[in-house]
């Protein structure tokens, strides 16, 4: 037999994924040999509970058919491929009553878990023609099952849904499996059997199903079909299951299978269960639920709670009693009774898993109404945290911004080869639109409270884990970066500076804030790759895009940011170098984030190069310490690191900048460095070209009567000065009218302020403090005195 047959399979007889697979005949009862054995014996099987023998035999189970979304529903049954019948009363004379029906055709007998040779219980399996129709499956299996013999079957086999279990047994016990080869069972030729085999009442009926239609009549609805927490309290828990679970020492099973007595009655076996385990009644005087038909919720209900109502009115509905509260109470926390509400709630919805289920367990429900979540910070965290949440949200220590790390459920990550990227504006409302379409959310304080808690929770530093992910290989490669990539000067300075700028580059990671004022500044010419070598070296976390340094701003900017390029410094005017200079001197960045009611304080975390085209960029006297000058010429470079400085050598750099952090690597030059470092500075000074006159100026020795001198004296005397007295003091408006020859009425602040800077420029001479003092000519003005070396 080479058709297909389309069979559902499920993981146990709670699985509501049942999945489809298609196999042969043959594939199928290669399945059926492959016995499953429980480690319990036949003695111990047999004297346990029903429930008990439920939990041994649940295990992988078959429907011979295709189910419509994965739930094991009547309804849900679209075909059936096999015939499958419960054989729970054969006799000895069953498989020879079956060759004779069947002989010839091919089907399967294999023995139950509850086989014994004295009590023989089989499954009868055999394959059809073609796909059957749920109708056809229940005329056709009937008809099968009276030529057989009815009463060897079970009442209920004929159920389309019907699930069976593949073969298991105790380990003692020796299974029991005889195949016959043969064709297929001809549908239409059984069906034809029949004068109409649409009408049901000419199906063959088991003689079981007519007493139990008559109990029926009057019964109450399915309680596993009741909405709310009634049907899945039902759902979860067949009666036994809930006799087993809640109510163990109130009732004892007796050897009559489905069967209870309610201890301390004086009769025996009086609880009596039936309907697929989902309905109970009562025979003893005593038990609380006496005379009465139960489900599985009621009967809970009525023996833990029923004292609750003794001064309930008779009239109050049921919903409202004490009893009942107290039961839903005890319901909406048992986990399976919430698995089963979530996994209907939601499952209508969307697809869930087992996964899911087991997290969405944990919500809070409503007390009045179980299918809804409640709007609270433990509902909120635990939803960001699992399911379409799990491990995306978290916090970027270093940028100070909250990001996603996978994609969210309204939208996928753009940065598809970033490691995360951040959380939108837009994703704010977003969210609170998914709590509230999905969970039912109302509060957007709670939701954004949840948000801030669970992305500070998952908190990580990328650059950390960069640096750290790297392993030294021992190799030195920081000290000579620019002299091997740039063609700079291979000289201490070089290589000391270099080191100082990277390993300063890492210690404000691990120490945020801590002391570094200095800019290495890569000088030459244009096009020469300064830019580009600092971006590769600052990979995603570089910046050339910090345009002021206004405090708010630039805090903002530098956010995010770990490698700063300040561009093009010969370009800015002193006042703007001088901005830069109180810039980099700056610990710490305060200022009032946007939508927050205080001033927060950021400490550094990132460090600053400079590049420049124009040699002579410095262009004050004083504070130049901060720039560290390297001069690159691409014509002395020994390596090309558009080409040679991959990401692995660039990880190396870093790992060793991270060894020598963690090696106390200073960041302070050695005096000798930092006195090569002032030589190199003055170097790339922006020179005014009067200063070569005012240090004229100043070495000129004064006469005896240079006091008393007026302006123009002063000036003829200065063509040729023959005095012998060194000058002690002077003011730059003594430099613009005397050195310089300009007139004093047209002297001003700003010539005063370019004044200062050369003084202040001139070894051995120091602005006074008090700076003020009064000179003949000029008035009050700002004094420079000569330091006397003693």
């Amino acid at each position: 037999m080479t058709s297909v047959l389309e069979i559902s399979f499920g993981r146990n007889r709670s699985d509501i994924n049942w999945k489809p697979d298609y196999l042969t005949w043959e594939e199928f009862v290669e399945k059926l040999r492959k016995i499953r054995r429980t480690s319990e014996s036949m003695a111990e099987y047999d004297r346990m509970t029903k429930a008990q023998k439920g939990k041994i035999k649940d295990g992988p189970a078959y429907v011979g058919g295709f189910i419509r979304g994965g739930r094991r529903k009547k309804e849900n049954v679209e075909n059936r491929w096999l015939i499958t019948l419960d054989v729970d009363h054969a006799d000895e004379d069953f498989c020879f009553a079956v060759d004779l029906i069947l002989g010839g055709q091919a089907y399967v007998i294999y023995s139950t878990h509850s086989h014994r040779s004295n009590a023989c219980k089989y499954r009868l399996v055999a394959p059809v023609s073609r796909p059957m129709s749920p109708d056809e499956y229940a005329a056709v299996s009937r008809k099968l099952a009276d030529q057989i013999g009815m009463t060897s079957f079970d009442k209920t086999t004929f159920d389309v849904h019907r699930l069976m279990y593949l073969p298991s047994c105790s380990k003692d016990a020796k299974p029991f499996l005889e195949e016959s080869e043969g064709d297929p069972i001809d549908v239409d030729a059984v069906l034809n059997s029949y004068v109409d085999w649409r009408n049901p009442l000419e199906w063959p009926r088991h003689p079981g199903e007519e007493a139990t239609e008559k109990k029926r009549s009057n019964r109450m609805e399915d309680p596993r079909s009741k909405a709310g927490i009634v049907g899945a309290f039902c759902r979860a828990y067949t009666i036994s299951e809930a006799i087993e679970t809640y109510l163990e020492g109130v009732y004892e099973p007796v050897s009559h299978e489905g069967r209870y007595t309610y201890v301390g009655s004086t009769s025996y076996g009086g609880l009596v269960v039936y309907d697929e385990d989902t309905f109970a009644f009562s025979h003893h005087e005593s038990d609380p639920i006496s005379g009465r038909e139960v489900n599985a919720f009621d009967l809970v209900r009525l023996n833990r709670f029923g004292e609750l109502d003794d001064n309930a009115s008779d009239r109050t509905n049921v919903s409202k009693l004490p009893s009942y509260k107290a039961m839903v109470d005890l319901a909406i926390k048992d986990i399976k009774v919430k698995r089963d509400i979530i996994s209907e709630e939601f499952g209508e919805r969307e697809e869930i898993d087992e996964s899911d289920l087991d997290w969405m367990t944990q919500l809070e429900m409503h007390p009045k109404n179980p299918k809804v979540v409640l709007s609270n910070a433990w509902n909120a965290e635990l939803i960001l945290t699992h399911g379409d949440f799990a491990n995306v949200l978290a916090y970027d220590a270093f940028g100070n911004t909250e990001v996603i790390r996978k994609d969210l459920p309204w939208r996928k990550r753009e940065r598809v080869n970033a490691d995360y990227e951040p959380w939108l504006g837009a994703d704010d409302r977003r969210l609170q639109h998914y709590f509230g379409k999905r969970y039912g959310f109302k509060s957007e304080a709670v939701i954004k409270n949840a948000l801030t808690e669970v992305v500070h929770q998952n908190t990580f530093h990328p650059i950390k884990e960069y640096l750290e992910d790297q392993q030294w290989d021992g190799a030195g490669r920081l000290d000579t970066l620019f002299i091997d990539y740039l063609g700079a000067e291979d000289s201490p300075y070089t290589r000391s500076v270099t080191r100082k700028m990277f390993v300063a580059a890492v210690k404000r990671l691990y120490e945020p804030g801590c002391k570094f004022d200095q800019m290495l500044v890569l000088v030459g010419p244009q096009g020469c790759g300064k830019s580009s070598l600092i971006a590769v070296m600052g990979r995603q976390w570089f910046s050339d895009s910090l345009r002021t340094f206004d405090n708010k701003e630039a805090g903002e900017h530098l956010q995010g940011s770990w490698i700063f390029e300040i561009g093009e410094l010969a370009a800015m005017k002193k006042a703007e170098v001088e901005e830069i200079k109180q810039f980099l001197s700056k610990e710490n960045d305060k200022y009032r984030v946007a939508y927050d009611r205080q001033v927060s304080e950021f400490p550094r975390k990132c460090v600053f190069f400079g590049t420049t085209n124009n040699h002579n960029f410095l262009k004050d006297t004083t504070g130049n310490r901060r720039f560290w000058p390297v001069t690159v010429d691409p014509e002395q470079r020994k390596k090309n690191h558009f080409e040679q400085l991959t990401d692995r050598e660039v990880g190396q750099i870093w790992a060793e900048a991270l060894s020598l952090y963690r090696g106390g690597e200073s960041l302070n030059l050695t005096r000798e460095i930092a006195e090569m470092a002032q030589k190199i500075q003055e170097g790339h000074m922006d020179i005014d070209p009067r200063e070569g006159l005012v240090h004229e100026y100043l070495n000129a020795l004064l006469p005896d009567n240079w006091d008393d001198m007026d302006l123009w004296a002063r000036r003829s005397y200065l063509e040729k000065p023959t005095g012998t007295i060194p000058r002690a003091r002077v003011c730059a408006a003594e430099i613009w009218a005397e050195c310089l020859g300009n007139d004093p009425a047209k002297f001003n602040v700003w010539e005063a302020r370019s004044l200062y800077d050369i003084l202040r420029g001139v070894p051995n001479w120091k602005e006074r403090v008090p700076s003020r003092t009064k000179f003949k000519l000029y008035g009050l003005q700002t004094t420079f005195e000569k330091s006397i070396n003693k």
